[in-house]
């Protein structure tokens, strides 16, 4: 399976095993974008792995989530 040079999105990444899946396809050359509910998560997780996009989004939202369209 070819993993680099996707675009990825991960629900929940700023910690645990969403962080260290994030941190998985970065190295493997994937643009990643991870959302979360918390900003301040997102924030350390910015400051971990830099080529992360961050976005602020509770999924349960529907407005939200629209907001997350590309």
């Amino acid at each position: 399976m070819k993993i680099n040079g996707n675009i990825v999105l991960i629900t929940g990444g700023a910690t645990g095993i969403g962080l260290a899946l994030a941190e998985a396809f970065v190295k493997a050359g994937s643009e990643v974008i991870v959302c979360s509910r918390t900003e301040k998560n997102l924030k350390q997780a910015k400051e971990k792995i830099p080529q992360l996009h961050i976005k602020k989004c509770d999924v349960s939202k529907e407005s939200e989530c629209e907001e997350l369209s590309i």
